[in-house]
């Protein structure tokens, strides 16, 4: 890595109320485009990043929050400009005007405490595929959660996948450059799993990549993902029809860090960027650039009068931070 930092240059921020990285919707990539999401008093609140790097978004969309002082559940922009929401034993849809399409009802988790939902469109925008609970039988076993495919035009069942995971948290995410890639993280008290979810021939399928306890992170690009482990040891790049990578922390970082946050991602094809600290989830992190096959540190960065947790690589060459209610956009100076 460089011994001179690479200075970290201010292009726009905007103000975005109400926005929690720590939330499962809170940045979602969704039709070849990043989101963010926020409830702000009784609205549910996002914002289409902007592909000109001089503005940080180029729209918001607004509806009310389906369940005032619960929480919004699992918020998913849709491509006709509607919005899907799961939650607890709903999945509701919206019309761009704000307007209920359908509600599906399901059976709630046994565990509400752990379980969390999630949902996305796919590449054809016809279907949502979206996590609930699976069947519970008196005296019986429990099969696991499902991956359901429902029609967008009236919520109609079509199709399921039981999943590996009881009463997890969920994450769906897409490819920047491949909305059909379907991305899915589960965490399941400490076991966590990240499945590919393919609907092929009218079977929907939920396939592991990787290792169980490395999810998906960041920005996805030409078939390329990058998995973290969720303690930070290391880091690893798969890509079909390409050798997979992954490097320890110990082995390329310098002593005693660790790969932080929970979204390092493809700054471009070339450059990953990513949090590093003494321990994953630490509010003190550095940012540091990648080179995108190796995953070996190039640089560091240096940010002028600022602090940043998690950065979010948007795959152009730029990134956002999120301060309070502040999202910047940056972009790299020269040495």
């Amino acid at each position: 890595m460089d011994d001179a930092p690479l200075a970290a240059v201010l292009i726009a921020e905007e103000e975005f109320p109400g926005i929690d990285l720590h939330a499962h919707d809170a940045w979602l990539v969704r039709d070849g485009a990043v989101w963010l999401v926020a409830e702000a008093g009784d609205e549910i609140v996002v914002g289409r990043v902007a592909e000109d790097p001089a503005r940080v978004f180029a729209e918001r969309r607004r509806w009310p929050v389906p369940r005032a002082g619960r929480g919004h559940g699992f918020a998913s922009p849709l491509p006709d400009g509607g919005l899907a929401v799961s939650g607890g034993d709903t999945v509701t849809v919206y019309a761009a005007s704000g307007q209920v399409r359908w509600t599906y009802e399901h059976q709630p988790w046994a565990d509400q405490r752990t379980a969390s939902a999630a949902c996305t469109a796919d590449a054809s925008g016809h279907r949502l595929i979206a996590t609930m609970a699976g069947p519970m039988e008196a005296g019986e076993p429990y099969g696991g959660d499902l991956c359901v495919a429902l029609d967008l035009s009236d919520g109609r069942r079509l199709r399921e996948a039981v999943l590996p995971s009881a009463s997890a948290g969920y994450v769906f995410q897409q490819s920047l450059t491949d909305p059909g890639r379907l991305l899915l993280n589960a965490a399941q008290g400490d076991t966590f799993f990240s499945l590919v979810v393919t609907s092929t021939q009218g079977v929907l399928r939920a396939e592991p990549l990787g290792l169980d306890d490395e999810l998906f992170a960041g920005v996805g690009m030409h078939g390329a993902v990058l998995k973290l482990d969720v303690g930070g040891a290391w880091l690893s790049r798969y890509e079909p029809g390409r050798a997979d990578v992954s490097v320890d922390a110990e082995d390329v970082l310098p002593e005693d860090l660790v790969f932080a946050g929970h979204r390092p991602g493809f700054l471009d094809e070339g450059r990953v960027l990513v949090a590093v600290a003494e321990e994953q989830g630490s509010a003190e992190t550095r940012h540091v650039i990648l080179d995108g096959r190796t995953l070996h540190p190039v640089a560091e960065l240096d940010y002028p009068g600022t602090d940043c947790f998690d950065p979010l690589a948007l795959g152009d060459g730029t990134w956002l931070t999120v301060e309070g209610d502040t999202v910047r956009r940056w972009r790299t100076g020269a040495h």
